[in-house]
């Protein structure tokens, strides 16, 4: 092992779920979501951390963490937006292997449109319609886009629903990326 293996990509793109399936197939990986790493350390949500803070507190954190997170042999889940501040995408390029998970337009609407209330606050405010929630994605795609571009591989993570599909997608993933 080499480095971490950073996920990057849109909300709701399978960072998470893929991360957390790789981990388990693979016990000598660790596992973080960079996420879920601010939240316990800092106590409350990321959209508590967003409302209370604002958005610049919450990309230091984001940052600092990153750093923390990224051992050797790790798979890090990042947010969406992590490659995007702090010269976080330098640093996963230069200290692993980056991959952006891509999921289908529709397969990412329809994922958030499911999501629990208040899980995902950039759409918290949105009219849950498909076509609302998709001129969000359309409108954060075209901003990360160019971030997420630089990334080592793609990987298609639209087919991350079963746990039929699921299991495919890591050992497809493990294959090409983990050995």
């Amino acid at each position: 092992m080499s480095g971490a293996v950073f996920l990057i990509g849109m909300m709701a793109c399978g960072k998470t779920t893929l991360g957390q399936a790789l981990a388990k197939a693979m016990p000598q990986r660790s596992f973080v979501d960079l996420d879920c790493m601010i939240e316990q350390e800092q106590g409350m949500p990321v959209s508590r951390i967003f409302k209370e803070r604002g958005e610049a507190e919450f990309r230091s954190l984001e940052a600092d963490a990153l750093r923390r997170a990224a051992v050797d042999g790790a798979i890090v889940a990042c947010g969406g937006g992590t490659p995007c501040f702090k010269a976080n995408m330098d640093f996963m390029l230069a200290n692993g292997t980056v991959v952006w998970l891509r999921a289908d337009r529709d397969v990412t609407v329809r994922r958030l449109l499911l999501a629990p209330a208040g899980q995902r606050p950039l759409i918290a405010a949105v009219e849950p319609s498909p076509e609302a929630v998709g001129a969000v994605v359309d409108c954060y795609e075209a901003q990360r886009a160019p971030f997420y571009r630089r990334a080592h591989q793609i990987f298609d993570s639209s087919r991350l629903e079963t746990p039929r599909q699921i299991a495919e997608a890591v050992e497809a993933f493990s294959a090409q990326f983990l050995t």
